[in-house]
């Protein structure tokens, strides 16, 4: 199968805004352009530096961490301010001035440059079949692998313990995921005896720390939750609802497409992508949007909203348990999300006998990895 990001320079992705900025303001905008490096451990360095309060630092997106990325930070309250500060594996530019911050979501696009290895012939055939149909008619919107990150080697998401108050559950969920089965095992046999499992623990696992240092202070199981960041806690809710969301996506497809089946990468979950359109399906479909919960936004479409109704069912999901509160954070929000995502100058050149270079646009929120699987992996039905 084919492979990404073999090396960080194999990944380039670049941040696209539309905001005006002039040569004075509240906030200092600069370009970061990172390598191998996380957004938000850098934000935090950025702080330290300038002795300032993480929030004094906004962005409008995470960038991969095993990539070459540029993004916009927009920075409050710098007493000097430096035309360009460097550290290790980034460098800030700065582009202008603006009384806004940046806010999550707040751009227009990411522009992708990546070279795909280890591709087949196989792969390489279904690609070039695909290239001209997801141009025209786009491909299914789902979140991507990244997005479940926490959930690749555990069993159940945090989720559905904390619905159910067990909380000593949904602890062994979040503290054991690790895919080194020798520090699992290890962190297993020492449950409970927290101080050991202190020692035991990744010095790296900065939060998870935290909630251990709460449990050896005889912190109880719920409420050492609250030892977490507010966002990571909200990420438990985000996983679970992304994963339902996909749920619905699929389950759309398959019913009224033709489609051909890609495994997610995690676990036994598979993407269903469609592999028939015309230009009037599209033309109805091309906007549609999916709730993610069709309570407080309802779905346009009855066909969408049926969908819903039998995967909310299916999870056991009522109209009760949608008001729940726990560990401090709302478990489940409403929204909508885009159906189908339709990439922007979608091209491919052969760089190798074996790897090939795709570049493209793709709106906020839609994830590279899934139009890649979409193109290499799905087989057209002619």
């Amino acid at each position: 199968m084919f492979k990404i990001k073999e090396k960080p320079e194999d990944f380039f992705v670049k941040e696209i805004i539309d905001i005006p900025l002039g040569d004075s303001g509240e906030y200092a905008y600069y370009k970061l352009r990172k390598v191998d490096r996380n957004t938000i451990d850098i934000v935090r360095e950025l702080a330290k530096r300038f002795s300032l309060p993480v929030k004094n630092i906004t962005f409008a997106g995470l960038k991969d961490k095993n990539a070459v990325t540029e993004q916009y930070l927009a920075i409050k309250g710098l007493k000097k301010i430096p035309k360009e500060v460097e550290g290790k594996n980034y460098k800030l530019s700065l582009v202008g001035f603006s009384d806004q911050p940046l806010e999550l979501g707040n751009f227009k696009g990411n522009y992708f440059e990546i070279v795909v290895r280890n591709v087949s012939k196989g792969e390489r055939i279904n690609a070039e079949r695909n290239l001209e149909f997801i141009q025209k008619y786009g491909f299914a919107n789902y979140f991507g692998e990244q997005r479940f990150g926490s959930v690749k080697n555990a069993k159940e998401f945090i989720v559905k313990h904390l619905l159910a108050h067990k909380y000593e559950e949904a602890l062994r969920e979040y503290l054991l995921s690790y895919s080194d089965w020798r520090m699992k095992r290890r962190l297993k046999k020492l449950w409970g005896n927290w101080k050991e499992y202190l020692k035991a623990m990744p010095k790296q696992a900065i939060y998870e720390r935290k909630i251990v240092e709460e449990l050896a202070k005889g912190v109880s199981y719920k409420q050492s939750f609250l030892a977490l960041p507010k966002n990571i806690r909200l990420m438990f809710a985000f996983t679970y609802q992304s994963y339902l969301w996909n749920r619905f996506l699929y389950r759309f497809i398959v019913r009224y497409f033709s489609f051909c089946e890609v495994s997610q990468g995690i676990k036994d979950w598979t993407y269903a992508f469609y592999t028939r359109m015309n230009d009037t399906i599209f033309e109805k479909v091309k906007n549609l949007e999916i709730p993610y919960l069709g309570k407080e936004y309802k779905p346009s479409d009855p066909k969408v909203a049926k969908i819903i109704e039998e995967i909310l069912s299916e999870e056991g999901i009522s109209e009760e348990t949608l008001n729940q509160e726990r560990i401090g954070i709302k478990l489940f929000t409403d929204g909508v999300r885009k159906a189908i995502a339709i990439p922007k100058d979608l091209k491919m050149e052969r760089v190798s006998r074996s790897a090939v270079k795709v570049s493209f646009t793709l709106p906020p929120g839609s994830y590279a990895t899934v139009l890649l699987r979409k193109l290499f992996l799905c087989q057209r039905v002619q």
